[in-house]
């Protein structure tokens, strides 16, 4: 695949300068070409590492969490359940606190308890009482107003008749 990858690329851009080497005497096609070209040259970049699987560099908004890895001096990476049951990998900035919340986070999971990625804004502001049951039994912040929560999945359920 990685062949298939690298030889499109040297196509394109042997293509590429033969078109600019042809087109230089045409001000309106330079004009057009450069930009669709880099525009291109970056969506096959964007695609190519989305392929791969690697993580995307951002925080989570809302999940449910699955499992993390700490590279100390430099990412956390962080695997999350997201909107329609499917998985993401987060890759956030290291930091002392994220560490902590991190592990205490693992550690609830371990003992079998949902820990569920939230806005701490939101889940404030849904004025239920379940909002505070949350608080009250405390989360773990990894920045912002992002935080973990423990999940009560038996207060969500229907009872049985």
């Amino acid at each position: 695949m990685i062949e298939f990858l690298i030889f499109g690329l040297l196509t394109l851009a042997v293509l590429s300068l033969w078109l600019l080497i042809e087109g230089r005497k045409n001000p309106k096609f330079l004009i057009w070409f450069i930009p669709l070209l880099l525009i291109l040259t970056t969506s096959i970049y964007i695609t190519y590492t989305s392929i791969l699987g690697l993580p995307k560099v951002a925080t989570p908004e809302k999940g449910l969490y699955l499992k993390h890895y700490i590279d100390e001096p430099d990412w956390i990476y962080l695997w999350v359940v997201g909107k329609e049951n499917i998985p993401k990998n987060f890759q956030i900035p290291y930091s002392r606190e994220s560490h902590k919340a991190l592990e205490g986070v693992k550690g609830k999971s371990d003992e079998g308890k949902f820990m569920v990625l939230g806005n701490k804004m939101e889940e404030q502001g849904s004025g239920s009482e379940e909002g505070e049951d949350e608080n009250s039994a405390g989360g773990y912040t990894i920045g912002g107003d992002v935080s973990f929560f423990e999940w009560d999945h038996e207060s969500f359920m229907r009872p049985k008749e």
